[in-house]
Order: C-alpha cells, then sequence, then structure tokens
C-alpha cells in the first residue's frame, strides 16, 4: 500500500531540490561584496464599519502588512522573499464553496519566494509559496476551527521576454488546495436519515470533499502604443477534487457516482494604462468560463440540477489615480460584474424551483485618499459600495440580493 504522508514529503524534496540546483545553475554563490538588500515594508492599521442592507456592525479594526528584503545576487540575479498578511474584523461576504458567505472575520497569512534571472533582454523567474486563510462565521467560533479555513502550497515558473515591440511571458503553476475542516457528514448520519437513504448517501461519498489540486498556465503580451500601455492575457486553469464524487439523479442505488469532480476554467484579461502625472488611468477587463462535471441533487426538494457549477463572467472596471503634490493620493474606481449559471435553477423566497436559471450582477464603487502627515506615515481613509441583485430569491443557503458598504480610518506606514 502506497503510503501517502511519505510520498507527499518526497515530492516536497524533490520541488526544494529543483529550486536549489535551479539557482545554483543561473546564480553561483556571490561574494559580499556583490550582495545589496533592499528592504521594503508597508503596514496598514485601519478600524471601521461595515453595513449590509441599512444594519451597522460595531466597529472593528482592520490590518495588513507586506515585508520584502529584495536581494540582488548581481547584476543578473535577485531573490525575492515575500511575506504578506492580512486582518479584517469587519464583517463582509465572501465567493466561498460556490455561494456567497457572510464572514465576521477574517485573517490570511503566506510566504512566497522568488528568483529571478535576467539574460539580456530574457527572464526566468522561479517560485515557491504557501499560504494559509482562516474564516470566521460566527463571533463564538475560534481561530483554526472555521469550516471554511484553507492552506495553499503552490509552485511555478515564470518565463519572460523583452522585445522592441513588446514583452511576452509565459507561466505554469502547480498549487494544492487543502480545506481541514471541511469534510462530508455523511458518516455521521446514520441515526437521523432512514436506512435506504443513508445507503443512497454514503456510497461512494467522499470525506474530503473541497480539497483539489490545479494547474494553471498562462500567456500574456504586453505593448505600449504611447501614450497607453496595454496587456492581454490567457490563463487555463485545470482543477480535480479526488475525494468528490459527481452527484447522480439518486435513479440507481447511490446519490454519486464513482466518477470524480473535475473543472476548467479559462480566463480572457485585457488591461489599459495611461499614466500622466498627475492623474493615471486604468481600465481592466475579463471573460471567465468555468466548465464543471458536478451536478446537484436537492433530496428536500427531489430536484436534480445537471452542470451546477458551470458559468461564465463578464467584468469591467475603470479607475483614476490623482496624485497631489504634498506625496498623497486620491483613487476612485467602480467594477462591474455579471455571471450567468448555465444549471442552477432560481427559487422563489419558499425554494420552489422555477423554470429559469439564475444571473448575478454585482457593482462594486470605491475611493481612498492618503495623506501623509510625517515622514513615511500617511493618514488613510477607504470607502466601498457594493450592489448585488440577481433573478434568485431563495437565500437559507447563500447571498444573491444584497447592499453592503465598507468604511475605514487608520494609518500606513511605508519603508
Amino acid at each position: 500500500m502506497i503510503n501517502i504522508k511519505r510520498l507527499k514529503s518526497i515530492l516536497k524534496n524533490i520541488v526544494f531540490a529543483g529550486v536549489f540546483i535551479l539557482l545554483s545553475t543561473f546564480c553561483p554563490l556571490p561574494s559580499l561584496a556583490e550582495v545589496a538588500v533592499t528592504p521594503v515594508i508597508n503596514l496598514s492599521l485601519m478600524g471601521g464599519k461595515y453595513y449590509l442592507d441599512g444594519d451597522a456592525s460595531s466597529f472593528d479594526g482592520n490590518a495588513n502588512l507586506f515585508m520584502s528584503p529584495n536581494i540582488k545576487l548581481s547584476e543578473k540575479s535577485e531573490f525575492v522573499p515575500v511575506y504578506a498578511g492580512y486582518y479584517s474584523g469587519t464583517q463582509d461576504i465572501q465567493e466561498l464553496a460556490g455561494g456567497g458567505v457572510l464572514t465576521r472575520e477574517r485573517q490570511g497569512h503566506s510566504v512566497s519566494l522568488k528568483f529571478i534571472h535576467s539574460n539580456n533582454f530574457n527572464k526566468i523567474k522561479p517560485r515557491i509559496s504557501y499560504s494559509k486563510e482562516l474564516v470566521k462565521e460566527t463571533n463564538d467560533e475560534d481561530w483554526n476551527n472555521g469550516l471554511f479555513d484553507y492552506n495553499t502550497m503552490s509552485v511555478g515558473i515564470e518565463f519572460e521576454q523583452e522585445r522592441p515591440y513588446g514583452t511576452f511571458s509565459e507561466s505554469y503553476d502547480f498549487f494544492s488546495v487543502k480545506y481541514p475542516n471541511y469534510s462530508s457528514l455523511i458518516s455521521q448520519s446514520a441515526t437521523v436519515i432512514d436506512t435506504t437513504t443513508f445507503a443512497q448517501l454514503s456510497s461512494n461519498s467522499g470525506e474530503n470533499t473541497m480539497d483539489n489540486t490545479n494547474h494553471a498556465a498562462t500567456f500574456a503580451y504586453t505593448w505600449f502604443p504611447e501614450p497607453f500601455i496595454m496587456k492581454a492575457a490567457y490563463s487555463l486553469t485545470y482543477m480535480q477534487y479526488p475525494d468528490q464524487p459527481i452527484v447522480g439523479d439518486a435513479t440507481g442505488s447511490s446519490y454519486f457516482k464513482s466518477e470524480k469532480r473535475k473543472d476548467i476554467m479559462n480566463t480572457l484579461r485585457y488591461s489599459l494604462w495611461r499614466e500622466a502625472k498627475p492623474l493615471n488611468f486604468v481600465l481592466n477587463s475579463h471573460f471567465a468560463y468555468l466548465s464543471s462535471n458536478q451536478n446537484s441533487y436537492d433530496t428536500a426538494r427531489f430536484k436534480y440540477i445537471d452542470d451546477f457549477y458551470t458559468y461564465f463572467q463578464l467584468g469591467v472596471g475603470p479607475s483614476i489615480n490623482l496624485s497631489l503634490k504634498n506625496g498623497g493620493s486620491f483613487l476612485l474606481g467602480i467594477n462591474w460584474n455579471k455571471t450567468y449559471y448555465n444549471g442552477r435553477y432560481t427559487q422563489d423566497a419558499s425554494g420552489n424551483y422555477r423554470d429559469s436559471k439564475i444571473y448575478q450582477t454585482a457593482w462594486i464603487s470605491r475611493f481612498s485618499l492618503k495623506y501623509p502627515i510625517m515622514k513615511g506615515i500617511s493618514a488613510k481613509t477607504s470607502y466601498s459600495y457594493q450592489v448585488s441583485s440577481s433573478n434568485m430569491r431563495y437565500e437559507a443557503d447563500y447571498r444573491y440580493n444584497y447592499r453592503a458598504s465598507n468604511l475605514l480610518m487608520g494609518l500606513e506606514w511605508e519603508f
């Protein structure tokens, strides 16, 4: 029998050995005189309130920390370790497990290592990272016990080629996502439901159904038609859920098939910048299509829903940034997203199904003002307002229709 823990340990050792060999090949150990370290630190401490459909939460704090001691090893090579962490004490709605979930508190921590080697106008950038996200849905929930806590381990590489007419880049990343507290409860349901239903539910059912592994490839091109900068990118991500079986229509002896869930995400992005001090303009847009073989079965209403997670989405978002003479800045932006679900049926407020399919529209407007008060320290205020509307009326599981706003004020330190 294969020892999974032993296999994971071997794979990690192979990855780290590969990174070490790659670094040694492209960057022989430099002398101390050649090494230059440029530390970059950004810390913001803010407090604010969150409003959901007119109801205000208590005044809570938010914090963000970014640290990166950029290490220049030579004229051609540099090493970039990064730590990024945040804490959000204001409640908000997050897209989790396929729907909008109201969270009370969140925090995240990530550590990444990137090596950059330049050869004339070409660059190679291997990278590795680990991140941990913690989510509280209720005030009395303890950290590390959240249902939607997850850890991500990622390793990848990027190639870049600068040419007179533009810059090309290609990248590949493999990442594994684990939900340590999210597991199937079917095994605990034998005394709650009848024997026949339990047999149907438990047959072929998985346990760690949210864990997934991913392969992502991205191709991008950046060009510079004066006075603009433009970038077009295409990303393809293949997602596997090794312990999440495909849901059937319960016409046989089981609700689940032996086949496992697989998703494919295609994303096209286009961005445009115009940098003209003191006013900078940015336009971001995207088209995304997620194809999934997963279905759903509503056991309460005996409704089978094919193609449950498949959707396509359109989005566009312009923003302007005004640089003030004293070193401050003012940002104003708006984002629009429209999501259409291929298989999900709408429901009325009581949960009765209708023939139409679900769509959701989200508008997010935001502004921020940063004003320096002493060297390296600025006062900062930010405000965002979001309107989400949908033809879905049943919201016992996820939120589809809401108005939310967030006001934060505090200090930012840059070093």
